[in-house]
């Protein structure tokens, strides 16, 4: 039998759609911070996909996406309920910055949380015993840093110890979703990509509680990219028609995807500067050849070259750089999909 979603005071009985906001936390001002919940709640009986947003404060393009679709989820032709967390980290979203002010830590590091922890640890908690109660499959939206600038691709994991194969549902996700390439990273291995809590990712967390989930990044940081917008929206559409929620299936993509890139890192300026001549998003660039070059006012003061063949995922496009900043993120191995 079809029952209720609730949370807090929002209760989406079947066939239901509701929207507000929750209490998640005060300011020292006594100022209460509130998280947007939305919730539609289908006539029969189906998947809970979740869809996450802003779990850093700069990214925009998802919530955007998600806050373009709900008001089109018809609970009439839902199978199924979708529940959205546009904007999962209030804190940061003010600050319009990437980390939690309060605490300078990165919140997409903190699952499954501690209620007894700092901002940072006790909103992730609040957040994912909700997701666990509910969500049968989870997109989380990013965005790339403000300084970069790349076409929209997913990335999906695996995990280690997989007893229902939420990792291949994820991959089958964000297959369904698209992008301009998918990335694979496989836990049971070396990573190295970032620093920091990686078993922290929200989307770790769900595939280690047996919950499908996949990351998209949807262009840049600190800006409204209606292209991008679109094809969130685009890529919505799709994951509920794959998962059979949803009757219609959308348009195909716009970036169609060839590649799965297994191997990813970062290249970083040896020299200060301004960054010009970047190899764009998107593009290949063979061993040897030039990703970018630095120049000070006077010559050129680094040829960054490619160390092997690679494929830049994200550009610099903010020229400004000190030694040791990143200019390009770049899948390093790849495979040519069918």
């Amino acid at each position: 039998m079809k029952t209720n979603i609730q949370w807090d005071h929002l209760i989406a009985e079947p066939g239901q759609s509701v929207s507000g906001y929750v209490k998640v936390g005060e300011l020292s001002n006594w100022a209460t911070v509130e998280m947007p919940v939305m919730i539609v709640n289908g006539v029969e009986e189906g998947p809970v996909l979740w869809l996450n947003g802003a779990i850093h404060g700069d990214e925009l393009n998802g919530p955007m996406a998600i806050r373009e679709v709900f008001p089109q989820l018809d609970p009439a032709k839902l199978k199924g309920a979708v529940i959205a967390t546009p904007v999962s980290n209030p804190y940061a979203w003010q600050a319009r910055r990437k980390n939690t002010p309060q605490d300078e830590l990165d919140m997409d590091m903190q699952f499954p949380g501690n209620p007894k922890g700092t901002l940072s640890q006790r909103l992730p908690y609040y957040l994912f015993e909700k997701i666990k109660t509910y969500a049968t499959h989870l997109i989380d939206f990013h965005s790339l840093g403000t300084p970069y600038d790349a076409l929209p691709y997913t990335v999906y994991k695996k995990v280690p110890n997989d007893q229902v194969g939420a990792s291949e549902q994820g991959e089958r996700m964000a297959r369904a979703f698209g992008g301009s390439v998918h990335c694979c990273v496989d836990l049971n291995g070396n990573l190295n990509e970032l620093p920091g809590n990686v078993a922290g990712f929200l989307d770790v967390q769900c595939l280690m509680h047996g919950i499908p989930a996949f990351m998209t990044e949807l262009g840049s940081g600190g800006q409204i990219q209606q292209d991008m917008v679109d094809y969130g929206q685009r890529g919505i559409w799709a994951v509920l028609h794959e998962l059979g929620m949803w009757a219609e299936a959308p348009e195909p993509p716009v970036h169609t995807q060839t590649k799965t890139l297994t191997k990813r890192k970062f290249i970083y300026a040896d020299r200060g500067g301004l960054v010009v001549q970047q190899a764009p998003s998107g593009s290949i660039v063979r061993k040897g050849e030039r990703i970018c070059s630095i120049i000070d006012m006077f010559s050129v003061v680094q040829e960054v070259l490619a160390e092997e063949d690679t494929y830049i995922i994200a550009s610099r496009k903010n020229p400004p750089v000190d030694a040791g900043d990143r200019v390009a993120f770049v899948g390093v191995e790849w495979r040519e999909d069918q």
